[in-house]
């Protein structure tokens, strides 16, 4: 007859705990795979680049702040006033032009 003590069923039971317990563990701890095209977790700087990536006008203000804290606002504003005004009578010529050249095409 095979007598199992209660000490080793209560061992075996311990060790079968630690075995499923060490298993989740593991499943917890594993990286999960990520790939490039994948809606994952991001980085929160990977997140915050894309959002400035995706909406320009943020992406100005945020280049407006920067230099006026490194250049100071007063010279900041007065490059931005000019980069802006720059831009401004361009896209207008640029407008004027080719309503222009859709009237005589």
């Amino acid at each position: 007859m095979n007598h199992t003590s209660p000490h080793e069923i209560a061992e075996a039971a311990i060790l079968a705990r630690m075995s499923a317990s060490r298993i989740a563990l593991l499943d917890a701890n594993r990286l999960p795979v990520v790939t490039p095209g994948s809606k994952g977790q991001a980085r929160p700087a990977a997140t915050v680049l894309a959002a400035l990536r995706d909406a320009p006008r943020v992406t100005l203000l945020v280049a407006l702040g920067v230099s006026a804290i490194v250049l100071g606002p007063r010279k900041a504003v007065s490059i931005a006033g000019r980069a802006g005004a720059a831009a401004w009578l361009g896209s207008s010529a640029r407008k004027l032009v080719q309503a222009v050249s859709v009237q005589q095409g």
